[in-house]
């Protein structure tokens, strides 16, 4: 186990009418004077913004709504808000929504205080050294951008996605509500169960020691998920489910399943240069796709972690360890086909994938490769992977 300082700063508000809450937990927070960030209209529609700017008006909090972040959140769309922010000088920057709403508001939060571009942080020419503070209401189980330090952000003209780390971005508090996801549409929901099961996935695939307690959480996270996944797609108003997967939303990206651990996520770089090129793709169907197409690709330099993955996640028991570490993957893949997610490009709508353009995107033109302690993705590596994706 490696050395390691672990604090995670969010404040959990979770639970049925929880959302209700929001005007008190500003207060809480010394807030007064919000920016509050939401999608495409989907919080609009349901009525929740509503609800949410009334409990701002009963405690008096003044408040200026953003709208129209897409999935895939852009960098246009942050320098704008970035103006705005500085003109109206908030105490702190509201997220109702998901990952993309999410990640547009840290990257407003850390702009706010910086000169240049916003999508330098993203690009890791600069780091920040101060943060607007972020609360959000979750409204989908998904990118686990509710409690992360992370914050990734696509940029069109450059057809490059691009993530970064800080502490300073780390949301303050985040209510969740389940009954908020009852709404959340079977293909959201998908991708959803997707991303938070590769938040974690990609950790556990990283070097372990014999008794890893990362490991140990990491499959207890996803055979709640697996189980819950299973039944929301028939049930989409099942709350106990739907609390376990917001949950775990959470818990997959905070740092538990990494603790003492190491860890990159090449899947994650995989799928930011799919997306990166075709920003039509969500990216939890993005790594549905890419995912199995990598564990191929590794699952013999990886074969003892697979074959612990497929005993102790899907309780397979093959005495051959390379036949039940590939029953493992596909046990992996019976589950995506049964909550409906793509496992080809085709099923993703790309006929003709440019995979040459992917390698570039993912590769910088041939200038990087992706660590890996046994086998970095180079420019051969990645062509087998998306090639593998067709």
């Amino acid at each position: 186990m490696i050395n390691f300082d672990f604090q995670v700063k969010t404040k959990l508000f979770f639970g049925k009418d929880k959302h209700l809450q929001i005007g008190k937990v500003l207060n809480e927070f010394n807030a007064k004077k919000v920016l509050v960030f939401v999608g495409q209209g989907s919080v609009k529609k349901s009525g929740l913004l509503d609800i949410v700017t009334s409990c701002l008006n009963i405690e008096t909090i003044d408040f200026k709504v953003l709208e129209g972040i897409r999935p895939n959140p852009t960098a246009d769309l942050a320098r704008e808000f970035v103006k705005i922010g500085k003109e109206y000088k908030p105490d702190l920057l509201l997220a109702i929504g998901g990952g993309s709403v999410i990640d547009t508001a840290k990257l407003v939060s850390v702009g706010y205080y910086y000169d240049g571009d916003c999508f330098d942080f993203n690009l890791q020419k600069v780091a920040p050294e101060k943060a607007l503070p972020v609360g959000v209401i979750l409204t989908i189980s998904a990118a686990g951008s509710e409690m992360s330090a992370s914050c990734v952000i696509q940029d069109d003209e450059l057809m490059i996605k691009r993530g970064f780390i800080s502490e300073l971005i780390r949301p303050v508090f985040a209510i969740e509500n389940p009954e908020l996801t009852y709404s959340v549409s079977p293909r959201q929901t998908m991708n959803g169960i997707v991303d938070i099961m590769m938040h974690t996935l990609e950790r556990y695939f990283q070097p372990s020691c014999d008794n890893e307690p990362a490991d140990g959480f990491a499959e207890s996270l996803l055979k709640s998920v697996i189980k819950a996944g299973s039944v929301v797609i028939d049930n989409p108003k099942d709350y106990e489910s739907r609390a376990v997967l917001m949950l775990m939303s959470s818990l997959s990206h905070n740092g538990l399943t990494n603790i003492g651990k190491k860890f990159f996520m090449p899947v994650h770089q995989l799928e930011h240069a799919l997306s990166g090129v075709y920003p039509e793709v969500s990216h939890g169907a993005g790594l549905a796709v890419l995912f199995p197409a990598w564990a191929k690709t590794y699952v013999d330099v990886e074969l003892d972690k697979f074959d612990q993955f497929a005993r102790n996640v899907f309780g397979l028991n093959n005495p051959d360890k390379v036949k039940n570490a590939n029953e493992g993957i596909k046990a992996l893949e019976n589950f995506f086909k049964s909550i409906h997610a793509p496992l080809t490009f085709k099923e993703l709508g790309i006929d003709n994938p440019d995979i040459d353009k992917l390698i570039n995107v993912l590769l910088d033109g041939g200038k990087k490769v992706i660590p890996h302690d046994k086998k970095p993705i180079n420019q051969e590596i990645a062509r087998i992977i998306y090639e593998r994706c067709r």
